[in-house]
């Protein structure tokens, strides 16, 4: 017995041993690698090179990730992905969503495709950095249109779709559009209401009837844009002068966008 019981102990022993190796080693080879891709400097034109399915590199906050491998296990559609190869991809790193970036499981599996530094990154990171003085009315600058839809370019297939934004249950905005090779066509209202006023049924004799002309002067606006041109509506007075002393506030531009949105997630409502 007392035999047995000292050939248990040194097994587990010689086992615990063997893992705290295997444990050290596996440790030592990962740093290892860490440190030769943080000594690697990629440039921005090496970074071009590898933007297809075959070879699909991104540079995410100055690191330089090689994700081919990993391109056919993306939850999303390979062009997702592929739109970025190549290329500078932190914002859509950090935009999965719109606001909401990957998960921390995510980024220990990027971690594990670390290939280098890129070179320009490197340049800025050693000077000092000094930050500009704010102005007291800045406003935060709003993300690119194509980061906002949280899909890349193309996505979206081409035909005809119907959206709407409604508040309590009571639609105010319904459209209709087109895409034809990802551009926005013949944007229509079905539906134009808000606090009990239907603004399709003005006549030019309404006092209201101003609004109207500006939601139709949006809709040629727009006509022929990518269709991340939909995220121009957050600033509405830039795209639809005053008319009649209504301002571009009176738009409510981003019902508008929300319609949209419904929409595209909705999918194709004719082909």
């Amino acid at each position: 017995m007392m035999t047995n019981r000292i050939a248990y102990t040194a097994l587990v022993a010689f086992v615990t041993l063997i893992l705290t190796l295997s444990i050290s080693a596996w440790l030592s080879s990962k740093a290892e690698v860490q440190t030769a891709a943080n000594d690697t400097t990629i440039t921005l034109q090496e970074l071009a090179q590898h933007n297809s399915a075959e070879s699909c590199w991104k540079a995410i906050d100055g690191k330089v990730y090689d994700i081919t491998r990993y391109i056919p296990d993306h939850p999303t559609e390979p062009a997702v992905v592929l739109a970025w190869c190549g290329k500078e991809s932190s914002q859509p790193w950090h935009n999965k969503t719109p606001g909401r970036p990957h998960s921390p499981r995510a980024l220990a599996m990027l971690d594990t495709m670390l290939i280098g530094t890129l070179a320009e990154q490197t340049a800025v990171s050693q000077q000092p950095q000094q930050q500009a003085p704010v102005a007291a009315d800045a406003r935060l600058k709003r993300p690119d249109g194509e980061i906002l839809l949280g899909l890349a370019p193309g996505t979206y297939l081409d035909g005809r779709y119907r959206g709407t934004f409604a508040d309590r249950g009571y639609i105010q905005v319904g459209i209709q559009f087109e895409l034809r090779q990802q551009r926005i066509r013949n944007l229509t209202y079905r539906s134009l209401d808000y606090a009990g006023v239907n603004y399709l049924r003005l006549s030019e004799e309404d006092d209201l009837y101003p609004v109207l002309l500006q939601h139709q002067r949006i809709a040629e606006d727009i006509e022929g844009q990518p269709l991340s041109a939909i995220f121009r509506l957050y600033e509405p007075a830039d795209s639809v002068p005053d008319i009649d002393g209504y301002t571009g506030a009176t738009l409510r531009g981003a019902k508008i966008i929300s319609a949209f949105r419904d929409g595209l997630n909705r999918g194709v409502y004719q082909w």
